[in-house]
């Protein structure tokens, strides 16, 4: 590489050790590039950073490798430098997806009203009479098929349908969202969904829509 880039320059490989003997000579030439390109640093742009990762993780659930792969090539087509360290932007991505994240759950539970949220939240109790939740009752296929399970079944629809989930307006969650968090309710546990009720599980738990 080195012999390459020499024959570019039309220098001898023999004085790239001289080029570390003065340690400004590496960022004088970096700042040159800089201008000459007419090249952006990354703190006078991070928000324009931020605005765009926002926006992916807002609309997609692509996750954090994802995400960083797509901050470079936005920040390589706008002109804009990459930061000196690995950590910053990585950090960037990590501060983006827990708010952006905390406003969707924000959002969906206050279009689901405080009543909602208590029913669906009642889904996940076991009732003393019962050795299952009410979530896993619902959602638990028949095995056999009669004319009596078509009408429990045919109860059963109807009593989904009283809980009034399909009726909140979710605008403008993305319906890619929506279906990773439906996807993530069907295949837990109702331990599992009981233990994202506070917020603080519900930031960390960024693999619901994208890892």
């Amino acid at each position: 590489m080195l012999e390459f880039v020499a024959e570019q320059l039309g220098v001898d490989p023999g004085c790239a050790p001289e080029y570390l003997t003065r340690p400004k000579t590496a960022y004088e030439h970096a700042w040159e590039i800089r201008d000459l390109l007419e090249l952006s640093e990354f703190s006078k742009r991070e928000q324009e950073v931020r605005d765009y990762l926002a926006a992916r993780v807002w609309s997609t659930i692509e996750g954090p490798q994802a995400l960083f792969d797509r901050a470079v090539v936005h920040m390589l087509r706008e002109g804009i430098l990459l930061p000196a360290g690995i950590t910053t932007l990585t950090r960037l991505i990590s501060e983006v997806r827990r708010a952006e994240h905390a406003r969707l759950y924000r959002t969906l539970a206050e279009r689901a009203g405080p009543e909602l949220r208590a029913r669906l939240a009642d889904l996940l109790r076991v009732p003393a009479d019962r050795r299952v939740s009410e979530l896993e009752r619902l959602r638990t296929a028949p095995t056999r098929a009669s004319g009596r399970v078509m009408v429990a079944e045919l109860h059963r629809v109807a009593e989904i349908g009283g809980l009034g989930a399909g009726a909140v307006a979710t605008e403008p969650v993305p319906a890619v969202k929506l279906s990773a968090l439906a996807r993530y309710g069907l295949a837990s546990k109702a331990p599992t969904l009981r233990d994202l009720e506070g917020d603080g599980h519900r930031a960390a738990s960024g693999d619901l829509l994208g890892r």
